[in-house]
């Protein structure tokens, strides 16, 4: 399953040190010292952030970028460097578009606004949103909901009987506008940027007022609504519009009024969005120039509150980190987390809207009752299976190999097992692509209750489908449930006393190598002058027992081969008589034994590509090779180090992704690429003409980001995430 432990803010960061040098990580760290010290918006941001995210030495970055060796090359380039000269040539001609921006350049008020412009770039940038953004988030969740489920349920009750879909649509949305009508406001949002000149920013502020007054004077229904307003002891330039500014007289309210799933949606909708404010204000707070969007001020006038965010655990948490060289901060809250997870109230939602089927369902009353029942009980069971979301708090930093950071997660982890280390580590061929593994917590209450409900379902088939078969369907469901239903028994012990305490382990891993080469893959593809890469996928499986998995096996083989007679006494020629289940070809070495399975040779496809199953006595591997299987089979030190040197140390989750072996898979299709242009171009005009040498340089230059490693383990009540993503500048 993926972890969404790996997606976070950080990617921004990732991205725009993809080409940072050696020199990044040449400057002084900050002093050590507690956050609060660090003199950040956590000081002013309300301790009840709905989330809360700050971006920090913006400047050092892009200057460390501006002077490495990447950029330098990629600056050389004779496609940039052409360009540059075009731009120039362009910029001596008053009229052209290059030379007003370059005239506009020299214009002492647009340096100002350009120098503004840099400043509020330069240390940090912050954004915050407060508790209405969580009624935001539950808006849309509903509004979701209303169309992910909407339009079947009216289609089975009749409702959306003579309605066109986009009719459909309208209803539905107005529908769930109209039953979360207090939800309806914008969410109020503040974004700052430090200052070091406050002068240039006040001055800046003034000609935007008297441009902004001047020509909102010129519409009569903005005339007066920009003000000056005093916000918790500080001035800002506030815009305020409402609802009432909307000519509601035009809008085609009566075509609206037909979309109406109850009598009054609409009314209270329009009621709405006619008190509805949203304001704008904009202003200096000490250093920090402040933008404020939302339904108030109330989100700015809450900043520097006695409770601050800085003061809140999950941030005490990052403490340890407040010495290095930081470049972010993050924070969403618990309520926050519960907006963007699945959650009960998904489960409510899908509740409801069978609720809302079944009348139209005509069941017996007995029966609906029951199916009622059972409905509400595997709902209760599937919350049982939901994490509770928590809090989650963020920080990166610069070190001397890249970028790293720490995710706390304060959500229930108990699904993960981080006890162990991870050995299957050692089975992801030493240095692949890509590779994650993961250890869950052994849960064979799980199986119990997939099985539990297979039998309710069972149950509802017996009762509802029977009578409506024909005489002769009865009779062959009745023979399929004969010779099906011990097969099915035997499955099922085969599952609970073989298969799942053989892999009672509990790792499982995905790996995607690229050391796989063939000139032709399949026949159908024209064959190549070298050998080229391809993506290798697998799957690892941690085994606990490998007797009881490979007696596992032999029992469904076994019970396949009964099926498939089964099949056959049961409906004659739905199985061709020479169709067989095929035995693998088993293959042993010392690191395990392979199960093969051919391809036909008709499909033309290389003889290297052979679906596989690997077994040894510690992991189970299915790959499309058998070079590949016997790398994975064979235990190898992982070779990425980063935050994955230690292979001893007790972990839920760890990750790998070698961007530079990527790279270098990609380069020889990029190259193939290039030669078919060429000789599409033929003796004559080509296009192509010196662009291999300057794709190469940008690939080199992709290079510049060699490795991504995390690893996610158990700390107190957090499961935390550590990264690091490593950065080497080229050489000279």
């Amino acid at each position: 399953m993926a972890h969404r432990h790996f997606v976070r803010h950080w990617v921004l960061f990732l991205m725009i040190a993809a080409v940072a040098l050696g020199g990044l990580l040449a400057v002084e760290p900050v002093r050590a010292g507690q956050l609060e010290d660090l003199g950040t918006s956590l000081n002013l941001v309300p301790d009840d952030a709905a989330f809360c995210s700050t971006m920090l030495r913006n400047r050092e970055q892009i200057e460390a970028i501006g002077g490495s060796q990447a950029w330098s090359k990629l600056k050389s380039m004779p496609f940039v460097q052409m360009g540059l000269a075009l731009y120039y040539m362009q910029a001596a001609n008053p009229e052209s578009v290059p030379g007003q921006i370059q005239t506009a350049l020299k214009d002492p008020e647009v340096r100002k606004l350009l120098d503004l412009a840099a400043d509020m770039t330069s240390d940090e940038v912050f954004c915050y949103g407060d508790q209405s953004l969580v009624g935001a988030m539950e808006l849309m969740q509903q509004i979701g909901g209303a169309m992910r489920y909407g339009p079947a349920i009216m289609q089975i009750s009749g409702k959306a009987k003579g309605i066109n879909e986009n009719q459909l649509q309208g209803m539905l949305l107005l529908s769930a506008l109209a039953e979360n009508v207090e939800l309806i406001k914008a969410p109020d949002m503040v974004m700052g940027f430090k200052v070091s000149n406050t002068e240039l920013a006040t001055e800046q502020l003034l000609k935007l007022e008297a441009l902004a007054t001047e020509a909102l004077e010129q519409e009569p229904q903005l005339q007066g609504r920009l003000k000056r307003a005093t916000v918790a002891g500080h001035e800002y330039l506030t815009l305020t519009l409402d609802g009432s500014m909307v000519p509601w007289d035009e809008v085609p309210l009566e075509m609206a009024k037909e979309l109406e799933s109850n009598e009054g949606d609409l009314d209270k909708v329009v009621a709405r969005l006619k008190q509805s404010k949203l304001v704008v204000a904009l202003g200096l707070r000490k250093d920090y120039l402040l933008l404020s969007i939302g339904s108030s001020t109330d989100a700015l006038a809450r900043l520097g509150e006695s409770k601050r965010l800085v003061d809140r655990p999950e941030i005490q948490r990052l403490e340890k980190h407040a010495d290095q060289r930081l470049i972010s901060v993050a924070y969403v809250s618990q309520a926050m987390m519960a907006r963007l997870a699945s959650s009960d109230e998904d489960v409510d939602d899908l509740l409801e809207a069978v609720d809302e089927v079944l009348p139209a369902a005509e069941l017996e009353p007995e029966i609906e009752a029951q199916l009622r029942k059972d409905v509400a009980a595997l709902a209760e069971d599937v919350k049982g299976l939901i994490p509770e979301p928590g809090a989650i708090s963020a920080v990166s930093f610069l070190t001397d190999q890249g970028i790293e950071g720490y995710q706390y997660n304060f959500g229930d982890h108990s699904q993960w097992d981080g006890t162990k280390p991870l050995g299957m580590l050692s089975h992801v061929g030493g240095n692949p692509f890509l590779a994650m593994v993961a250890r869950a917590q052994d849960s064979p209450e799980d199986y119990d209750l997939v099985v539990k409900w297979l039998k309710v379902a069972y149950g509802y088939v017996e009762k509802l489908a029977l009578k409506e078969m024909s005489e002769r369907e009865r009779q062959q469901f009745e023979k399929a449930v004969t010779l099906i239903g011990p097969l099915l028994e035997r499955a099922d012990k085969a599952n609970r006393e073989l298969l799942i305490p053989a892999l009672a382990d509990s790792q499982i891993g995905l790996v995607i190598d690229t050391k796989l080469t063939s000139k032709q893959f399949a026949e159908e593809l024209p064959a190549t002058e070298k050998p080229m890469p391809m993506l290798e996928p697998a799957v690892l499986i941690g085994v606990s027992d490998a007797k009881l998995l490979r007696r596992a096996c032999r029992e469904y083989h076994e019970i396949a081969d009964a099926l498939v007679k089964a099949i056959r006494e049961i409906e004659p020629g739905a199985i061709p008589e020479e169709f067989v289940i095929p035995d693998a070809e088993v293959s042993e070495s010392d690191a395990g034994t392979v199960f093969s399975y051919a391809l036909p040779v008709e499909w033309g496809v290389d003889e290297q590509i052979v679906p596989n199953f690997g077994l040894s006595e510690s992991v189970a591997v299915l790959t499309i090779s058998h070079e590949h299987t016997q790398r994975l089979l064979e235990a190898t030190p992982l070779a990425a180090g980063g935050v994955l040197a230690d292979p001893d140390r007790p972990l839920a989750v760890a990750a790998v992704v070698n961007w530079a072996a990527f790279i270098d898979a990609l380069t020889p299709w990029v190259d193939l690429a290039l030669k078919a242009a060429a000789d599409d171009a033929g003796d004559g005009f080509n296009p192509m003409a010196g662009v291999g040498a300057q794709v190469h340089t940008v690939l080199d230059v992709l290079k510049v980001l060699r490795t991504t490693t995390a690893e996610s383990y158990i700390e107190d009540d957090a499961m935390v995430t550590h990264t690091l993503n490593e950065i080497h500048d080229l050489e000279e």
